[in-house]
């Protein structure tokens, strides 16, 4: 075993994606929020418009679960095919769910398990599923913090998207 691996138990890594869940949504109702122009307004070349940079944070989840469950995948998700925030905000609740779903039935052995998948280019890659998954959430959060700035460029309230505020949150709220 790697440095890495083992490290986590299930309940970590459903807390994570409850973590990964909440701040997607955040951050997609703040965009439902403001103009409708807002959404595919050019941004810069690294981020062509706050569209693609959430439909690419929502892709990989969708890319990711399918190399999980074994699923040949040959294309994420088409920025086109989402003409507004809250249509993306649909598909990201479908795919969240989803990652929760797969989080609790899968074996816990299987987390720590290496499992084979063909990248974009078809290269063959096997991973450890629990760094994979540790991968997904922070690739998330370096585009949410991205997309936060651009966000707050559009006029969009600052929101706060860190675990801790996530887990405060998460006290007060189950509290009630």
């Amino acid at each position: 075993m790697g440095w890495f691996e083992g490290s986590v138990t299930r309940e970590e890594l459903l807390l994570l994606a409850e973590y990964d869940r909440w701040d997607t949504d955040r951050l997609l109702g703040v965009a439902a929020r403001l103009p409708p122009a807002a959404w595919t307004q050019p941004v810069d070349s690294r981020l062509p418009c706050l569209r693609d940079a959430f439909v690419h944070l929502v892709s990989s989840a969708v890319v990711w679960l399918a190399r999980w469950q074994g699923r040949p995948l040959a294309t994420g998700l088409r920025a086109a095919a989402f003409p507004s925030a809250a249509a993306l905000h649909l598909r990201w609740r479908e795919v969240a769910a989803s990652l929760g779903e797969f989080l609790q039935g899968i074996p816990e052995a299987s987390l720590r398990a290496p499992f084979a998948y063909r990248t974009a280019t078809g290269r063959e890659r096997s991973e450890v599923l629990e760094l994979t998954f540790w991968h997904l959430v922070t690739h998330a959060a370096h585009h949410r913090g991205q997309i936060i700035t651009v966000l707050r460029s559009l006029g969009g309230p600052t929101v706060h998207t860190d675990l801790l505020h996530f887990l405060g949150r998460r006290g007060r709220d189950e509290g009630r």
